[in-house]
């Protein structure tokens, strides 16, 4: 059975963030201080220096072999201030909710949230310095953790999907809301709960990390390091 429709379990799941803190390749420390000491919501504001030694050491940490530039860090503070309106307009929104046909109006223009999250992977996409598709859904996923999941090149290989911002938007996105919503009708049958409170009992799981982010660390698991 193809990864794409091979249906996860939240025993699954669970498993695999279990694993996964505990391997010393995952780095998974380096997310804990990068979401503890870097305020991801205000990237536009952070001094230089910060954006150098947090972000850009963060994102290296995690193989984006990225330049310690002050050229750069300036680049990803220009990027993010350009996406702050389209990045406010999914502000609340899940990966496991998420209606991309939904519109909003984002600088006095309708657009779907399919096209606002691929507006923001395109900016930062464009960023330079060898900053592309996965040094864009790490940062996403840390601006909003509750709808971006990250990737990587082995990741899209297991699923077939194409690494492009439209691959990543279209096809990868679409494919994780259904597998969070295959871990919470598990999690609900299992226990007996209602969705709400398999949502939050999933969210709750492990300090600081969503739903989003178990979704990354068992793709992490089964086919970054399996491969």
């Amino acid at each position: 059975m193809s990864a794409r429709e091979r249906k996860i379990t939240y025993e699954e799941l669970f498993e695999a963030c279990e694993q996964f803190e505990k391997d010393d390749w995952a780095y998974d420390e380096a997310w804990v201080q990068a979401k503890k000491f870097v305020d991801w919501r205000n990237l536009d504001s952070l001094p230089l220096e910060e954006i150098e030694n947090r972000v850009i050491l963060f994102l290296n940490r995690w193989a984006c072999h990225l330049p310690t530039q002050t050229r750069l860090a300036e680049r990803i503070k220009d990027v993010y201030r350009k996406s702050v309106p389209f990045l406010q307009a999914l502000d609340g929104e899940a990966i496991q909710d998420i209606d991309f046909d939904q519109k909003k109006k984002v600088e006095n223009n309708e657009h779907r949230n399919s096209r606002i999250m691929l507006r923001v992977f395109q900016n930062f996409y464009s960023t330079g310095y060898h900053f592309r598709d996965v040094a864009a859904s790490k940062v996403l996923h840390m601006v909003n953790p509750d709808l971006f999941v990250m990737w990587d090149t082995r990741i899209c290989r297991a699923y077939s999907v194409q690494k492009s911002p439209k691959g990543y938007v279209y096809d990868f996105i679409p494919l994780m809301k259904k597998k969070a919503n295959e871990v919470i009708e598990s999690y609900m049958k299992n226990k007996e709960f209602s969705r709400e409170k398999a949502v939050k009992a999933l969210n709750e799981f492990r300090p600081l990390k969503t739903l989003a982010k178990l979704l990354d660390e068992y793709n992490y698991l089964t086919y970054t390091r399996e491969s």
